[in-house]
């Protein structure tokens, strides 16, 4: 378990204490939650401790023969974090974090970006079966129908919808009603009377 984490006791258990991910990366620490004694093997660990304490008795040899006296000094160590799985998911959660809040944020960009065609698709197929749309597109027509009588413009069959912002540019003779007002009140009129 320890050749995986190549990194001195100390600074791994400050690394975990310190929630750093500069020392540790999400692979060792979730090696280290998979290795994580389990409560009874820690109640284990904590007799076996008090006896070696005891017994003012505490040999580690670092050999390939004796690598399970090792981890068992690592998890001593080990518990001597509280609440050391805890950390440890906190830890791993906190290296996490980022790049799943941008994966989320990429993921809602596209859902909100979809919902924005498909609203517009919905509007688009109203407007086209509108009937009272119909209608004041219609008398729009005809009043610039009107107002161009005479002229080139006067006897249009349709018009591009940039030129319904000049419908409030057009203003009457004492400049207090634009064809806007004019269009409001006839509209009034026309479709609920």
């Amino acid at each position: 378990m320890l050749t995986k984490i190549k990194i001195p006791l100390p600074d791994m258990l400050s690394a975990v204490l310190a929630l750093d991910s500069s020392v540790l990366d999400i692979d060792q620490v979730e090696n280290l939650i998979k290795f994580c004694p389990t409560k009874e093997e820690m109640e284990l660990l904590r007799q076996a401790r008090s006896e070696l304490y005891q017994r003012k008795i505490l040999i580690i040899l670092v050999t390939k023969k004796c690598l399970e006296s090792v981890n068992r000094f690592f998890f001593l160590e080990l518990m001597k974090v509280p609440r050391i799985e805890a950390k440890l998911r906190v830890f791993g959660f906190k290296i996490t974090f980022a790049s799943q809040a941008e994966d989320l944020k990429s993921c809602l960009t596209t859902i909100n970006a979809a919902t924005k065609e498909v609203y517009m698709i919905i509007i688009m197929l109203q407007v086209k079966e509108s009937a009272k749309l119909r209608q004041i597109m219609q008398t729009i027509l005809t009043l610039g129908n009107a107002l161009n009588q005479g002229t080139a413009r006067g006897s249009a069959v349709r018009f591009k919808l940039d030129s319904l912002l000049k419908l409030s540019d057009t203003r009457a003779r004492n400049n207090k009603m634009t064809l806007m007002h004019y269009l409001c009140k006839m509209t009034k009129i026309l479709l609920f009377s």
